[in-house]
């Protein structure tokens, strides 16, 4: 490789089934991070990658287990991994981190090819998520875990998984931009601190020039796979064409 090369992808939500979804979704996006060894630098994987992601003592959960391999692949192979903690599996535990894969439970400042960027999963930025914020917090205290952790794993997935479709069936996710999001990235580029803002949630792909800086969604895999490539300082969106 010439240039850094980094690359963005989230929202795979692997483990669900939704109805229309992108064909043999979860081998295509294993495909793909292997396609990638020996042309990116480093992957930031922004959240929601499963959907649902519980760590017990001797347990992880099987859904997805070939992507988990080809980002272990990715990382043997000397890509960067970065995995972020997303509003569905927000409890990545110890494993990753274990497997050469950082993880990251909080937004992430970093600079890289000379912009200085904040990373994020997404969730909760949105000033109407105000509630939202205050379920978010009581899910990911130490107390509701370890009561979690009391279930059997696999009653445990399955009451997730149905939390999952039933919000899915509610319309909850976010289907195109919204101004809150937008006055959101803004708020953050008014800083001054970043010149870019990136992040997932939105099951959007998309590069926007805002008027202090840029902002970058990094798409979804279920119905049109998409993710971002940043090269010589510069954002680009792409998408997986169907065979």
């Amino acid at each position: 490789m010439n240039a850094e090369r980094a690359l963005f992808l989230s929202d795979a939500h692997l483990g669900a089934s939704p109805a229309g979804a992108f064909p043999d979704r979860e081998r295509r996006l294993e495909e793909f991070l292997l396609s990638q060894i020996g042309k990116i630098d480093r992957l930031f994987v922004l959240g929601d990658l499963f959907e649902f992601w519980m760590e017990y003592r001797e347990t992880i959960p099987k859904d997805g287990f070939r992507v988990v391999a080809a980002l272990r692949a990715l990382a043997l192979s000397g890509v960067e991994v970065h995995l972020f903690a997303g509003n569905h599996d927000f409890n990545l535990g110890t494993f990753f981190d274990s497997i050469g894969i950082r993880t990251h439970a909080d937004p992430l400042e970093i600079e890289l090819q000379g912009r200085r960027l904040l990373l994020l999963h997404g969730d909760g930025i949105a000033c109407s998520d105000g509630r939202y914020r205050m379920v978010k917090a009581v899910l990911r205290s130490p107390l509701c875990n370890r009561l979690w952790k009391l279930l059997h794993p696999d009653l445990g997935i399955r009451f997730a998984r149905l939390v999952g479709r039933e919000s899915r069936l509610r319309g909850n996710e976010i289907l195109e931009p919204t101004p809150e999001y937008d006055a959101a990235a803004d708020a953050f580029l008014a800083t001054g601190k970043y010149d870019a803002v990136v992040h997932g949630h939105t099951h959007l792909a998309f590069v926007r020039k805002r008027e202090r800086g840029i902002y970058v969604n990094s798409g979804e895999w279920i119905f049109e796979p998409s993710w971002v490539v940043m090269e010589n300082g510069e954002f680009r969106a792409e998408r997986l064409e169907p065979r």
